[in-house]
């Protein structure tokens, strides 16, 4: 019987892009199938940065060692869910595999509505959510030892601390910040309900506070 499983994974510039491809790769070669990899720009690929140009050059010799085709669309002037479901529908996907909550640019994912909207979109295709938390082992590929820290409430705002800022304290937990930046940017472990959760930090802010808001 003929294989027409086909997968593909969507990552954008963050610290799992890297494991998200790799995690197809086994998956398709379990199954021995084709394997996509979809980058969807917010940028014309003429104006990235060098960060995002390291994230390119990373998941494209990733992609070569998976035997995978990596694909880069823009979606200035479009949503990404239908540039998604677009690619998809263009080389018959099966399967499609998306990170849920530790890449940057897919935080509307962890909220629902942008799933709701890509399963609207992408017809029988299965569709995985995979959850940072089961990345977090793999983490010391992508970001530096964890360090222990405070995190402060500062008006409606929620930071680490760094020592100098005043502010009441609200938790602690472990830092992880991402390599090759000077800037406090990464994910912060912390324990909430007898439960661990990762929140992404960029520059010292914690960007989603939900956790700390009851409190």
């Amino acid at each position: 019987m003929a294989n027409n499983e086909k997968i593909m994974v969507c990552v954008y510039y963050g610290p799992h892009g890297e494991r998200l491809i790799r995690r197809g790769g086994e998956l398709a070669k379990l199954l021995q199938c084709p394997l996509y990899v979809l980058s969807v720009i917010p940028v014309r690929d003429d104006v990235l940065d060098q960060e995002q140009e390291k994230f390119m050059a990373a998941w494209q010799t990733t992609c070569d060692e998976y035997g995978a085709t990596f694909i880069a669309k823009t979606n200035v002037d479009r949503k990404a869910a239908d540039i998604i479901a677009e690619t998809a529908r263009n080389h018959h996907i099966t399967q499609l595999i998306i990170g849920q909550s530790g890449q940057t640019r897919w935080q509307e994912i962890t909220q629902g509505s942008f799933v709701n909207e890509l399963l609207n979109r992408i017809g029988e295709t299965d569709l995985h959510i995979v959850a940072v938390q089961r990345m977090a082992h793999h983490m010391t590929e992508t970001h530096e030892r964890g360090r222990r820290v405070t995190v402060i409430r500062n008006g409606e705002h929620y930071r680490l601390s760094n020592g100098e800022s005043e502010g009441e304290t609200v938790a602690e937990g472990l830092f992880f910040k991402e390599l090759n930046t000077d800037f406090d940017t990464g994910l912060l472990k912390i324990m909430t309900n007898s439960e661990f959760r990762y929140l992404k930090i960029s520059n010292g802010k914690v960007l989603d506070p939900s956790s700390f808001q009851s409190k």
